[in-house]
């Protein structure tokens, strides 16, 4: 009997180069990158105008080009070795971190990592001091703000620069110390990541609810509270029905509104799409990856163009009003976006059109895990397809509703550029109230910004912590919580 034979084991990565290696390969890659992409912030005024790299930028320097208004007097001594450290370095780094193996041959593991990290720390002091020292004399008599933007694109170009020469310092002295690095350490970048732009900000938000700065201190009061919850009521009208409601808790109403009715919408399309799906999936049905791929589609184009394109379909000269005419249906274009009800109708449709895909995939995801034979011994014990359907697919696809639930309605209830692109500013919701409050050069108004946020903060922390402990009952493994 022929026996086919087993392939080797596919080789390790870490035994070709060691992780910290790979990092400080990483870090050269994308400084040598950074150098040569083009940044906004350079905008050199030649005749005519562009916008220059860091690389770019420090060539012309070097080449002392007179410039309208402007005129450089950069010594060459100074710009040159700069030039070579941003290109010659990083190409060097990478040799060494390719060459890894080669270099184990006569040398120590420590050896490689002992280069890089001479190199890094080279590289850190020479960022740190020499670009502002370049351009500190020759930007003197230049225009103030000309001189301001090439300073503002290369620190920003330089910061950006040291974090990364940063991280691959750190890993080449591991390297050099002989010290191993796991896997798990590089989830640090990520845990630091998210209490600089997460944590922090929250805790930003928390603070200036309650406090506001008062001459060189901060103050507590809550005239926030009193700014947004004012005894000020308006008419608001819910499904034709007139209510006497005070002001904020209207623009909550009708944004939770329009966050369930999206929440509700996107899961009547997605659940039976995402079951054909998976269901063509599992017999191998080439079909069903690009069906996937062509409701997955629209995640790839921008929000903004996909609900101005929403706009021009239902504008007075748009498509619709056009089928409408030409069928003599209507004898003049129609205000959709004037009627209140199917101005409404129309918000939720592209609410639903834009979170389709994020209520997908989860349900998709779960969907098509699912054993077959769990449904086919249903059948076999006497249930019929819709009890098979309610009692054994349904309640193990609760993972997977779940967590299309908490990716479309939070986010779908704090969204506020379709409603406020699609009515032209005439619908007001609560991420609209949100974005007056805080733009509001008023102090008070800044304050029940915060409030209003911390206030849906808590909501959603709710929200979220109820759908927990359901996606917990129903047992769910299912795969992309948040």
């Amino acid at each position: 009997m022929n026996r086919t034979p087993a392939k080797p084991p596919i080789r390790d990565l870490r035994s070709v180069m060691p992780i910290h290696m790979m990092i400080v390969a990483m870090t050269s890659l994308c400084s040598l990158i950074l150098a040569f992409f083009p940044s906004h912030m350079l905008v050199v005024k030649y005749a005519p105008s562009g916008t220059y790299s860091v690389f770019s930028l420090f060539t012309s320097l070097f080449r002392e080009i007179p410039v309208t208004g402007h005129h450089f007097s950069l010594q060459g001594l100074g710009a040159l070795p700069f030039l070579i450290i941003i290109l010659f370095f990083p190409v060097l780094q990478l040799s060494v971190c390719i060459s890894y193996p080669l270099i184990l041959r006569r040398f120590s593991k420590k050896t490689p990592a002992i280069i890089a990290l001479v190199m890094m720390i080279f590289q850190l002091s020479s960022y740190a001091l020499m670009p502002g020292a370049l351009l500190a004399g020759s930007l003197a008599g230049s225009d103030p703000a000309f001189a301001a933007t090439v300073r503002l694109g290369l620190l920003l170009f330089a910061n950006m620069t040291l974090i990364l020469y940063f991280i691959g310092t750190c890993a080449a002295l591991f390297g050099a110390l002989g010290l191993q690095i796991r896997f798990k350490m590089l989830a640090y970048p990520y845990f630091m990541w998210l209490l600089v732009f997460t944590i922090l900000p929250l805790l930003l938000i928390f603070f200036r609810a309650f406090f506001v700065k008062a001459g060189a201190g901060y103050s507590f009061t809550l005239r926030g509270f009193e700014t947004l919850f004012v005894n000020r009521f308006v008419d608001a009208r819910f499904y034709g029905v007139t209510l006497h409601l005070q002001e904020y808790f209207s623009v909550f109403l009708r944004s939770l509104d329009y966050a369930l009715w999206t929440t509700v919408g996107c899961l009547f399309i997605a659940y039976p799409l995402a079951y054909i799906l998976s269901t063509r999936a599992k017999r191998n049905h080439s079909t069903s990856g690009l069906l996937l791929m062509f409701f997955v589609l629209p995640m790839w184009i921008n929000t903004m163009l996909r609900t101005y394109a929403w706009r021009a379909f239902f504008s007075p000269t748009g498509v619709l009003n056009q089928i409408l005419m030409a069928l003599s249906l209507t004898g003049e274009p129609i205000m959709f976006m004037k009627i209140g009800f199917i101005a409404d109708f129309i918000v939720k449709l592209v609410l639903v059109n834009d979170f389709l895909p994020f209520m997908l995939l989860p349900v998709y995801s779960v969907l098509v895990k699912l054993d077959d034979n769990i449904y086919q011994a249903a059948r076999d014990l006497g249930a019929n397809r819709r009890q098979a359907f309610l009692r054994v697919t349904l309640p193990l696809s609760l993972p997977g509703i779940i967590s299309g639930i908490q990716m479309v309605f939070m986010p779908a209830m704090t969204f506020y550029m379709i409603p406020d692109i699609i009515s032209e500013g005439s619908i007001t919701t609560i991420g609209n109230t949100v974005q007056s409050f805080i733009l509001n050069e008023s102090t008070a108004q800044q304050q029940a910004g915060n409030v209003l946020s911390l206030i849906l903060l808590i909501f959603v922390l709710l929200t979220m912590g109820l759908l927990r402990n359901q996606d917990k009952e129903s047992g769910g493994s299912g795969g992309m919580l948040l």
